[in-house]
């Protein structure tokens, strides 16, 4: 078969690729995105533990960039209303279709934001992608109502071992967690004077391995990461796999709203368990627990004791002495209040 092929460049950017064959002229500029054919718009699903094995099947239609390509199709759900900027992965596949468990499913969807047992409104796309120089087409969203039910989900972690703990690399108490499974980690380590450390992609040295490749980027086997602490804190740390690049921070937590009369109530680094705590006078009202330091972030709840970015008033029932403890040692974050 004769085949052409020409590609026409400005100094800025990609202009036009075309292929000519002997049934057909492709160019780049004849782009289709990807429909989804299944769900459909209004679905609903409820899913049980009972039905955890069960499958959804995701089909769409085929992508089309203006010439004949090897097409990776991503599946994204997304709590509805949020533009997909929490999005979660639930498949990766070549196909034009795809089973999920929901099991996986359920996982995803609390991982979106819905509240367990409660009806929540879903949204569903298909990215297609042949290459970082093109384009990614994205079909349009499918709404679908999905009940999920109540689990402990499972994020993706990484281990963050190093000198402040002995440099243990299966230690469950000092992991990063990918709170959206987007492989952006984040998480809140306290560390000694002068701390070093690196990142362990499971609780061992090997396969997966980063340190520093410089100043805020991450390397493949790369040297230690040196936090340069002159004293001990808590430090939140961000590690983003996908740019390999990490941030360390120090921060601070504590306790405002009407049940401390609006005043700041800071929380105290327990080394014994890890977490933080008060124990402080509170009035009948509401708190929230507030970061200081990296993005200054409000956590308020979200399910049970289960915290989240920005969720509900803390509730204290009536006036009294309480114990506030907020654990970070993993996501999702938690809380008790108790007197």
């Amino acid at each position: 078969m004769k085949q052409i092929c020409w590609i026409v460049f400005t100094s800025l950017s990609f202009i036009l690729t075309g292929c000519e064959t002997e049934n057909k002229k492709y160019y780049a500029g004849d782009f289709i995105n990807p429909e989804v054919k299944t769900p459909e718009n209004g679905n609903d699903f409820i899913l049980t533990e009972a039905t955890a094995n069960d499958s959804l099947t995701v089909a769409w239609t085929t992508a089309e960039f203006g010439f004949p390509a090897a097409t990776l199709y991503t599946v994204q759900v997304a709590k509805a209303g949020t533009y997909f900027e929490s999005a979660v992965k639930i498949a990766e596949t070549q196909e034009k279709q795809v089973k999920v468990d929901y099991a996986t499913l359920n996982n995803s969807i609390l991982i979106a934001g819905l509240v367990p047992e409660t009806p929540g409104e879903i949204e569903l796309r298909v990215n297609a992608m042949v290459n970082e120089n093109l384009q990614t087409l994205r079909s349009k969203a499918v709404q679908v109502t999905m009940t999920a039910y109540n689990v402990e989900v499972t994020y993706p972690i990484l281990f963050a071992p190093g000198s402040y703990q002995g440099w243990n690399p299966g230690d469950s108490a000092t992991i990063l967690t990918s709170p959206k499974a987007d492989d952006v980690y984040e998480g809140y380590l306290y560390f000694t004077p002068n701390t070093n450390f690196k990142i362990t992609g499971q609780p061992d040295w090997n396969p997966l391995q980063w340190g520093s490749g410089g100043a805020g980027k991450l390397q493949k086997n790369g040297g230690d990461i040196s936090v340069n602490n002159s004293t001990a804190g808590l430090y939140k740390v961000i590690a983003d796999i996908n740019k390999l690049t990490y941030s360390v921070t120090p921060v601070s937590w504590s306790i405002s709203g009407s049940a401390t009369s609006n005043t700041a109530i800071p929380l105290t680094y327990n080394e014994s368990d890890r977490t933080l705590k008060t124990n402080t006078h509170l009035t009948s009202g509401e708190f929230v627990f507030k970061e200081t330091g990296a993005g200054n972030r409000i956590l308020g709840t979200y399910f049970g004791n289960q915290l989240m970015d920005n969720g509900n008033q803390i509730v204290v029932p009536q006036e009294g002495e309480y114990t506030i403890t907020l654990n970070l040692k993993k996501y999702p974050y938690t809380y008790t209040l108790g007197n």
